[in-house]
């Protein structure tokens, strides 16, 4: 069996300054391999190590006997750690409970802020929407237009001046027209400058604004539409409508153009699909203009049927 020891040769050893155990066969020497120095006597490690093995088992059981021999004291200990545990929920409930009624009381406590807030925010937002509804100006979308007016009678002499210069007008206007192919532009001008006869149908107002018929104003554009005069117009095949388009003079001049055809293009529209008329029709943006009235521009926001006869 090895014996093992340690130098104690600090001033010479290498050994001896590490503290080395050095392990020394059965029937050598008992020196020291460095120093040749006598070695001093030390226990095995291994010898230690099972020492310690031994007794941790040996506290292990020991402990497991006394908790299978006595059920008491294990029931003494399992009551113990469950007390603990009912404490320890306990406090966390109470930290929980405490936490949970602050929060109430900031949110009560909030509340009123909030309602205040909320109060002053929606009268500070309605305001504004009152003063602007009293100083905005009317709705022009719901402005009455006024009613159609049909002349007493239809005068088709195109040499009468009225009818004269709206013809001269019409024929200045057509190459001026947006979005019409030069053929159309060629069609309507012969038919205007060859006119035989040419005479104002009706006249039918618009809102400030508005280029759309309402139901009622279609119904009364048909209602007169149906009259004797504009009868015997319709049944001649050859008879020509020109729908002239007008604004008043007031704003852009290319807007005024673009809001006077919209209206004579929903006038004709409203003659083909609502009214019935099968004859040819031109729509002609006449753009802003006091042809009707120089002081009230109202009377210039108008949409004229002219009939024009080969």
């Amino acid at each position: 069996m090895s014996r093992f020891g340690k130098c104690h040769n600090l001033a010479g050893c290498l050994l001896a300054y590490r503290g080395e155990e050095i392990e020394v066969e059965k029937g050598q020497p008992f020196i020291c391999p460095e120093c040749g120095k006598p070695l001093g006597e030390a226990k095995p490690p291994s010898t230690m190590w099972l020492r310690y093995i031994y007794g941790l088992v040996g506290v292990a059981v020991i402990a497991g006997g006394a908790l299978f021999a006595f059920p008491q004291l294990r029931g003494l200990i399992e009551k113990h750690k469950h007390e603990k545990g009912e404490e320890t929920t306990g406090s966390k409930s109470t930290d929980d409970t405490h936490q949970t009624d602050t929060t109430t009381t900031t949110s009560g406590s909030s509340n009123p802020d909030t309602t205040s807030t909320t109060s002053t925010t929606s009268t500070t937002t309605t305001e504004p929407s009152t003063t602007s509804t009293s100083t905005s100006a009317p709705d022009t979308s719901t402005e009455p237009a006024g009613r159609i007016v049909a002349p007493p009678k239809i005068d088709l002499d195109v040499s009468k001046g009225e009818n004269k210069d709206v013809k001269n007008e019409v024929l200045t206007r057509i190459d001026l027209m947006p979005g019409i192919s030069q053929g159309n532009k060629d069609k309507l001008y012969q038919s205007v400058e060859r006119a035989r006869s040419m005479g104002k149908v009706l006249t039918i107002p618009f809102g400030s604004g508005r280029t759309e018929l309402s139901g009622p104003e279609i119904q009364s554009l048909k209602a007169e539409l149906e009259k004797p005069g504009v009868a015997e117009l319709r049944g001649d095949p050859t008879a020509v409508f020109v729908i002239l388009g007008y604004a008043d003079p007031k704003g852009d001049p290319k807007k005024n153009i673009a809001i006077s055809q919209s209206r004579a293009d929903a006038v004709q529209k409203a003659m083909k699909e609502k009214c019935g008329i099968s004859n040819v029709m031109h729509s002609v943006a006449m753009g802003g203009s006091k042809l009707m009235d120089a002081e009230k521009m109202e009377k210039n926001r108008i949409v004229e049927i002219w009939a024009v006869l080969p």
